[in-house]
């Protein structure tokens, strides 16, 4: 992407923290106006947990983007980057799905295309940088989990 590597990790941070602005934002709706009254999964951590663990995958993608930015390999990196791209906008949309307007089926159905897109994703990362697609396992890992606590919402909340 730019030049200078100091750049693509401002680019790469930059991408990230948009991403954690609006899902913080939509997540702050459905906090305040229903959550708390949903049927959760005995396996939903508590809340105090979610900023937490988003903070370190922040942190992971967008140490993973800077890696596969800076890459020599010029040629994969554009695909790669879309492919980010699509994941952070995928994010806000399951955010604003499930938290804002309160459409679980439909945040399931977001989140089960995240998962593909992030699998996707870290075979791609794999392509340009080895180092960038380990950091996103955890990432995917939580995805998992996130779309199986979603389907407990949907279930326990007819």
């Amino acid at each position: 992407m730019f030049q200078k590597p100091f750049y693509n990790f401002l680019y790469s941070l930059f991408l990230v923290l948009i991403t954690a602005g609006f899902c913080s934002y939509f997540n702050r709706i459905g906090m305040e106006n229903f959550y708390s009254s949903l049927n959760l999964s005995a396996l939903t951590p508590p809340n105090m947990v979610f900023p937490i663990a988003w903070t370190v995958l922040y942190a992971l993608l967008t140490f993973a983007f800077d890696l596969v930015l800076n890459s020599p390999n010029k040629s994969q990196i554009r695909p790669a980057a879309t492919l980010f791209t699509f994941n952070l906008f995928l994010q806000v949309l399951w955010t604003y799905v499930f938290f804002y307007n309160a459409y679980f089926l439909g945040g399931f159905a977001v989140l089960v295309i995240l998962d593909f897109a992030a699998a996707l994703l870290i075979w791609r990362f794999y392509l340009v940088e080895h180092l960038a697609a380990w950091l996103l396992f955890p990432y995917f890992i939580w995805l998992l989990f996130a779309t199986y606590l979603n389907w407990a919402v949907v279930i326990l909340n007819p």
